[in-house]
């Protein structure tokens, strides 16, 4: 599959939009509350981000995979090992540092594969849980129905449209946010089909739709902020891919330092919030001014997202990405020896 340069560049946009969302209001008595939260709402944007882009990634993906354990297996080789190293450590830690205002639950199986929401120990990795049913939908299309990805994708979506108008109870496949997976695999279907076209207009009204989002969750006050983040955050981040994966196909160019930053993004979204509680938990310790503690925040936790890519992240996904070569070519091997079999007559008795 093609490597979308201005996707990987939006990943590291999105990514340091959420860390940095999160190391300034880590400490509301330090910054202020209304500060804290004004921040964290319109960074925490960077989210909706990455479900468009994981919705456009794997709907691409998808449609030209044929096995489903293939599909599996290369996602969990992307997801659990640095998920559950740092969840161990995250574990160790909480027994002296307090990840979460509510009482502490037990690591029971739903937190340990990251399946529930929300993740008292990692934040953050709600989000994981949302990707991961997004993931067994589609390994699901791909054992029944490979050759209608779309069509079932689509067909999923609607049911999810159901469910949030009329509330039912679906766990997290009645929940609106789901639906920003569905602008990923918008623009994955349109591309497929030759049907991307870069437009400035498309930009900014992306970036009106995220200062709506803002006003209307912080400033108003939305009484539904999840919802509210559908036609807001969600529509702007599905507006923004399509311009930047129009303007790729066009022949734009995007920084590498951003694709630098999306290639370690998943390693420093899941790192970043427990390093930031580490830091706010021990100021004394650091004597930093409330800049300091944000800067040291971000900077030490990109310093071991990249440790975290390079020793654990990168390795496993090459060897996943060979793994899934010798089976497609195993699987290849098998079928002129299969038809010679089926070509062979039965002997006579």
């Amino acid at each position: 599959m093609r490597v979308f340069a201005g996707v990987e560049a939006m990943r590291g946009v999105a990514v340091l939009s959420v860390v940095c969302g999160h190391a300034v209001s880590a400490r509301p008595d330090m910054v202020g509350p209304g500060v804290a939260e004004g921040v964290l709402t319109i960074l925490a944007s960077g989210v909706d981000v990455f479900f468009v882009i994981s919705g456009f990634i794997i709907a691409t993906t998808a449609a030209g995979q044929r096995d489903p354990l293939n599909f599996t297996f290369r996602r969990a080789v992307r997801i659990y090992p640095v998920y559950w190293l740092v969840l161990l450590v995250a574990f160790v830690s909480s027994s002296w540092i307090e990840l979460s205002p509510e009482k502490r639950p037990p690591l029971d199986l739903g937190l340990i594969f990251a399946w529930t929401y929300p993740n008292w120990y990692l934040g953050p990795a709600w989000s994981i849980a949302f990707e991961l049913h997004f993931y067994a939908a589609v390994a699901s299309i791909l054992a029944i129905a490979p050759n209608r990805v779309f069509e079932l994708l689509f067909a999923g979506l609607g049911m999810v449209v159901v469910a949030v108008v009329f509330r039912l109870q679906l766990g997290i496949y009645s929940h609106p946010l789901v639906l920003e997976f569905g602008a990923g695999v918008g623009i994955a279907y349109l591309h497929r089909n030759g049907g991307l076209r870069f437009s400035r207009r498309i930009l900014a009204i992306s970036a009106g739709l995220f200062a709506a989002g803002w006003y209307w969750i912080f400033v108003s006050g939305s009484a539904d902020p999840q919802l509210a983040r559908v036609p807001t955050y969600g529509l702007a981040a599905g507006l923004l891919i399509h311009a930047v994966v129009s303007a790729e196909i066009e022949g734009q160019s995007f920084s590498p330092i951003l694709q630098w930053f999306g290639k370690i993004s998943y390693s420093l979204y899941i790192v970043h919030y427990l390093v930031i509680k580490w830091i706010t938990n021990f100021t004394g310790m650091w004597l930093l001014s409330t800049s300091g503690t944000i800067a040291a925040s971000i900077l030490l936790s990109i310093g071991l997202a990249f440790a975290l890519h390079i020793i654990i992240e990168a390795p496993l996904i090459g060897w996943g990405r060979k793994w899934s070569l010798m089976r497609r070519d195993q699987q290849t091997s098998d079928v002129p020896r299969r038809e010679a079999a089926m070509r062979i007559p039965a002997r006579a008795e």
